[in-house]
């Protein structure tokens, strides 16, 4: 690692690299970004392991374009897990290519096919998702067999994700003269061997440990029922002020929680894949500047988007890949500040929850939350229900009882024999179980002086 090299100004690049820098507003170069560009440009194949936000993007975009010619087809591939890292990387690309009179692309599925194909033709550099890049190959659209380089960004992404398979049609189908550059935040076995497979004797470049774990951030999971997670993340944001950053899984939920959020009085703001760039540039600035404190996201915001001061990081939805969990909860806990993590999970999506366990290899701990906020709580029976359907409450009478008179005032409500039970029966005590679609009915009995309904282990299926 070159510590001396303070501005890109030190680096030797060409003078329209430069400027291109300049005018997005880039003086130095983070760390991933000192060490790889230099074996980068010399033509060395790398593989960069460096943390989310790190400045990797410009780390394989810098080199590229101090070479690309420009002349000929396209000349560099780079692979990305999902359309919001393509769009992005591609982003960032066109402001580097309009310096060098280079043409810029992102393909990527979801979106006009024959925009890509009309565009190609006069394309250097693509940035793309492994599926509309095979389909665009196998129409004879896209041609790498003359490309001079080869990225893979976000590899442990792509391998979580299924992609491998993908990756090596891809790659087999492309130039043997070629520079391949692979930046990957965790370094699995199988990208190991796709390197070793590919790659001539590759500068290896470590600049952090495995994320799996986010230092400076406290973790919590919240047990909740579907109907209950707008309750509860209103108690978090009226008794816990902060900054927040709140994660949906789909772009459709994530407009709709901020409209929820927005009906019942606070500020909120969705960013995900369907709106402008425009529009989530605007959005991005306003959070960062700190005129919203709200924003409500997918995945695009949990890699490569740094901002400060976030305190709260809250999981709405439980993220499928327990890598997304650490990218998610690293946007709080930055610069030696803490930051807490919430994650809602429903009773059924427990083994998401063990599964991040296991990878983080530590324990979240449950959150007891004792406050409501604007959204007032409900009972939500589903949740209190248990894997056969049925819930429990425990009851309290003023006469000696039995199972058959219990069952009797009961059925009088509209309960069927079949759909209740009576256990743990003292003289004027016992519980109850009943079938969850008649719970609500049994705290209407007016035979029972006292009823409560029985919690369940928030860990017990």
């Amino acid at each position: 690692m070159n510590n001396d090299i303070q501005k890109f100004d030190d680096m030797s690049l060409n003078e329209k690299t430069l400027s291109a820098l300049k005018e997005i507003g880039f003086e130095s170069p983070t760390e991933v970004q000192k060490s790889s560009i230099k074996p980068a440009i010399e033509g060395n194949d790398i593989i960069v392991q460096a943390r989310t936000g790190s400045g990797k993007t410009h780390s394989f975009l810098i080199p590229i374009f101090e070479k690309i010619k420009g002349d000929r087809g396209v000349e560099a591939i780079i692979l990305t897990p999902t359309r919001e890292l393509a769009q992005q990387v591609e982003r960032e690309a066109s402001k580097i290519g309009k310096h060098h009179g280079v043409d810029t692309l992102a393909i990527y599925g979801g979106a006009s096919i024959k925009y890509q194909i009309d565009h190609l033709p006069k394309t250097s550099l693509v940035a793309g998702t492994p599926g509309r890049v095979m389909d665009l190959m196998r129409r004879g659209e896209l041609k790498l067999d003359n490309i001079d380089f080869f990225v893979l960004d976000e590899a442990d992404r792509m391998l979580d994700m299924g992609f491998l398979e993908d990756i090596e049609w891809i790659i087999s189908r492309t130039s043997q003269e070629k520079q391949i550059m692979l930046y990957s935040a965790t370094m699995p076995d199988e990208i190991v061997r796709l390197a070793n497979e590919y790659m001539e004797d590759p500068t290896e470049l470590k600049l952090s440990e495995d994320e799996i774990s986010a230092k400076g951030v406290a973790q919590y999971y919240v047990s909740v029922g579907r109907k209950n997670k707008l309750s509860v993340l209103s108690s978090l944001l009226d008794n816990e002020p902060g900054k927040y950053l709140i994660f949906c899984n789909t772009r459709k939920y994530t407009q709709i929680l901020s409209d929820r959020l927005n009906r019942h009085g606070y500020k909120s703001h969705p960013m995900h894949g369907d709106m402008s760039q425009s529009a989530r540039t605007n959005t991005m600035n306003k959070f960062k500047s700190g005129k919203i404190d709200i924003l409500v996201s997918t995945d695009v915001a949990s890699r490569g988007i740094d901002v400060e001061n976030i305190t709260h990081v809250v999981n709405y939805d439980i993220p499928k890949y327990e890598k997304d969990y650490v990218h998610r909860i690293g946007r709080t806990g930055r610069l030696g500040k803490e930051g807490k993590a919430v994650t809602l999970v429903t009773r059924d999506e427990m083994e998401f929850l063990d599964r991040i366990e296991e990878f983080i290899e530590d324990e979240l701990e449950h959150l007891e939350l004792d406050s409501e906020g604007k959204v007032n709580h409900k009972i939500d029976y589903d949740h209190h229900s248990d894997i056969y359907g049925m819930v429990t409450f425990r009851f309290k009478v003023d006469e000696k009882t039995s199972r058959w008179k219990v069952g009797k005032k009961v059925q009088k409500h509209g309960i069927r024999h079949d759909e209740i039970e009576v256990k743990n029966l003292e003289e004027k005590s016992g519980e109850i179980e009943v079938v969850r679609s008649k719970a609500e009915k049994i705290p209407k009995i007016d035979y029972f002086d006292e009823i409560e309904l029985v919690e369940r282990d928030p860990r017990k299926r």
